[in-house]
């Protein structure tokens, strides 16, 4: 399945350097930093990363497993099970594997030599207290053998103070400083392959007794549903933490589907802690299915591990979606995924759901969780390899109730450009001045989608996209779109964005080309601004599968909308342009507008084949767009 690597990626994996004083269409290249929309991290091990656009982690673990940990001062760690032998001797640090240290350092591949300079701040050995205890501790597997590598992630209950250890074997002693402490365990073994995992309460002092976890206690987690359904990715996450907060310890797992896992129930009093574990896993209906089906799935336990840790769902506790999923002009494929939100529990990114037909139809149910807030990704091009483009498109559908039902249409609108994230709050803007991470963010989608409620982010295309200033260029990229520029290289004041982009894929006929440019003001630094730059929504009734009857007279919705989160705008002026030669000629079309919602009437020509499309706006404080889109749908 493709990674993903939309915004957040622009802004940690580094942003662009100076371009030089230039004409805007020709800005000078930036030249010490990756491409915008490269946000690619590649392990020690080979395994590659992206981020994700709410600022997860992603990535693929069909060929093994990882453990997700969070340093002390909120670091992510990722690491595959391959290499906990060489962190265990020494041989890796985990720095290597601290995405966002990598991320933050600029560092695309962890095991260049160069990157161990980089990393230098980040590899700071912790403290041995001075009164600190040696305390011995044995893991045994649930057959008494012993694991092969174990990993230990504490917290002192008073203090907060929190420290780890990894060894090989069943056996280490490890020091640790007098006080009352929290200790998750996960223990592996990878020719099964299976983990088991769980928290312990600890009192050091000078006459600590020996420690063992004990496997034989464990029990299989997972979740059991109504119908046959075969597993995707597990991702698991074990955990002690001050009540309903991040503040704690704990570790956890993302496999494959072929690998088990087992958690030992708590024998302590958990009062005063959030002690448990969170579940998440997709399944999706065997090939054979008369009708397809799939369930997304989502449990929790923070008040100590239970002695049953499977989650049992009935179809009817479970919100039930019907997804329509129509294709873009072509019959093909797209890989579905699937973001879980807990404000506590975070996931490190879109668990896969399988791969749908597009057209097909789809009956899916999820876990209706008060606090669990669902949004959705399909992927056309999910099996493109190098720099190959492919789109993701997204919808939101928030926390779901038990027993609800509702439907859902992808890829219903024309092609257009947006500004929008389908109304996932937590989404980085495409406009914004991010003072916190020293970029201007400037990555509009040039192939989104007209429908309410929908949005398409598309990557690795082909174009140029370039920031200017009075003529002359800030920044530039080689892709449309896309781009992240150091705020050191903008003040206050007016600024240009020109972006550019083409696309011939398999998985649509639509979009071929694209061009859009903005004005508008960036202001004085000091705090995050999301910029008020907006576009003309586009949606166009009765196009199935990325076409509309030619015959019939059209009527189409257009929208001046602000990027959400900016403040709003309210539009002065606005044109729509219609071509039906790919953007050859023009013709005017005349629109009934009210504020910022206007209509109009198509009447196509006969013989045309694709309806291109162009839109001017204006706000009140004097920022303009422009953008054109060749084939935005098909007409049959």
């Amino acid at each position: 399945m493709r990674l993903h690597h939309p915004l957040a990626a622009l802004v940690l994996a580094g942003a662009l350097t100076a371009a030089g004083p230039a004409p805007a269409a020709t800005a000078a290249e930036a030249d010490a930093a990756p491409p915008a929309d490269s946000g690619t991290i590649t392990l020690p091990t080979g395994d590659q990363v992206r981020l994700t656009a709410d600022g997860s982690f992603l990535t693929d673990p069909a060929g093994g497993a990882f453990h997700t940990a969070t340093e002390p001062d909120g670091d992510r760690l990722l690491i595959p099970v391959e290499a906990l032998g060489d962190l265990a001797d020494g041989t890796l640090t985990t720095a290597q594997f601290n995405i966002d240290a990598l991320a933050r350092n600029g560092i695309s591949d962890a095991g260049d030599p160069g990157a161990a300079e980089l990393l230098a701040d980040e590899t700071d050995a912790a403290a041995v207290a001075a009164d600190a205890v040696p305390v011995d501790f044995t893991a045994l597997w649930s057959d008494g053998s012993a694991p092969e590598v174990v990993s230990l992630r504490w917290a002192e209950i008073d203090t907060g103070e929190l420290g780890s250890e990894m060894f090989e074997g069943g056996t280490a002693t490890v020091d640790m400083a007098p006080g009352r402490y929290h200790v998750v365990v996960l223990m592996d073994k990878f020719d099964l392959p299976a983990t088991i995992a769980g928290v312990i309460e600890l009192e050091v002092g000078a006459d600590t007794e020996p420690v063992v976890f004990d496997g034989a206690a464990a029990e299989a987690t997972g979740f059991a549903v109504e119908r046959e359904a075969e597993a995707q990715a597990i991702e698991v996450d074990v955990f002690s933490n001050v009540p309903g907060t991040r503040d704690g310890n704990g570790g956890g797992l993302l496999a494959g589907p072929e690998w088990s896992v087992s958690v030992v129930p708590t024998d302590f009093d958990t009062t005063g802690r959030d002690v448990g574990f969170v579940l998440r896993q997709e399944l999706v209906s065997p090939e054979d299915a008369r009708k397809p089906y799939s369930y997304s799935l989502f449990g929790l336990h923070d008040d100590g591990i239970p002695a049953n840790p499977v989650f049992s769902y009935e179809d009817e506790d479970l919100a039930k979606m019907k997804m329509d999923y129509q294709s873009l002009g072509v019959d093909t494929l797209m890989g579905r995924s699937n973001l879980s939100y807990h404000p506590i529990h975070s996931a490190s990114g879109y668990r896969q759901s399988g791969i749908v037909a597009a057209p097909s139809k789809r009956t899916e149910y999820y876990s209706a969780h008060p606090e669990v807030d669902w949004s959705h990704m399909g992927t056309f091009g999910f099996d493109a390899e190098g720099d190959e483009p492919y789109a993701d498109v997204l919808h939101h559908s928030g926390t779901l109730r038990p027993g609800s039902s509702a439907k859902s249409t992808w890829n219903q609108g024309p092609i257009t450009a947006g500004v929008d994230l389908a109304g996932v709050e937590y989404f980085l803007p495409r406009f914004a001045r991010m003072d916190s991470y020293e970029v201007l963010l400037t990555n509009p989608s040039l192939f989104s989608s007209g429908a309410p409620g929908e949005a398409i982010n598309s990557y690795e295309s082909p174009g140029q996209t370039v920031l200017s200033q009075d003529g002359l260029g800030v920044s530039k990229s080689e892709y449309g779109g896309s781009l992240a520029t150091e705020l050191a290289l903008v003040g206050e004041g007016r600024y240009e964005l020109y972006t550019e982009a083409t696309r011939d894929v398999p998985w649509t006929n639509l979009g071929t080309a694209a061009t859009a440019e903005w004005e508008f003001t960036v202001p004085s630094g000091g705090t995050d601004v999301i910029l008020p730059v907006s576009v003309v929504n586009f949606d166009a009734e009765d196009i199935e599968n990325g076409y509309a009857d030619a015959d019939d007279d059209q009527d189409v919705e257009l929208e001046f909308a602000t990027q959400p989160g900016a403040e709003q705008q309210v539009c002065t002026a606005m044109t729509f342009e219609v071509s039906y030669d790919d953007g050859a000629t023009w013709d005017l079309v005349d629109i009934d507008r009210e504020g910022d919602s206007a209509t109009a009437e198509l009447e196509h020509p006969e013989d045309a084949a694709f309806v291109s499309v162009r839109f001017t706006a204006a706000d009140e404080a004097g920022n303009t767009v422009t953008h054109t889109t060749i084939r935005s749908y098909g007409l049959r």
